[in-house]
């Protein structure tokens, strides 16, 4: 796999980790670990066309969004987020049966973009918060 490639989903997921993960406890900061690990074996087999192991990542990352740990995501805060996520990955797991590796690029495209939108949404909240609590003294 590209250099770059690896460093752009690690960025994105490193961000992710730390900016949500960090605010909400160690159950979701492992969920978002698990999370990245699934999210590059997921970019592996859509730039290598293994359909096999994108099937078998999509769905753990499905499975993922049910556990114990995402629960803090499906507050009304994050919930627009976490549900679009969850489309995105649906969408992602159903076209990888049709071994299309331009509509497989897109469906990923779409499963990162709802990632950082998540995460932005997120450090946006935290810096606002901050910014709140300084105002208050």
């Amino acid at each position: 796999m590209d250099t770059r490639w690896r460093a752009a989903i690690g960025f994105v997921a490193a961000w992710g980790v730390v900016g949500v993960a960090g605010a909400q406890g160690p159950q979701l900061t492992r969920v978002m670990r698990e999370k990245l690990v699934h999210s590059q074996h997921i970019l592996e087999a859509v730039v290598t066309s293994d359909w096999s192991a994108l099937q078998t990542h999509t769905t753990a990352l499905e499975r993922l969004t049910a556990s114990p740990g995402w629960t803090p995501l499906k507050y009304p805060e994050y919930a627009k987020y976490s549900t679009a996520f969850v489309a995105a990955l649906q969408e992602l797991r159903r076209v990888s049966g049709d071994r299309d590796s331009g509509m497989a690029t897109e469906a990923y495209n779409a499963v990162v973009l709802r990632c950082v939108e998540c995460h932005r949404y997120v450090a946006r909240a935290r810096i606002a918060r901050r910014a709140g609590s300084l105002t208050d003294r």
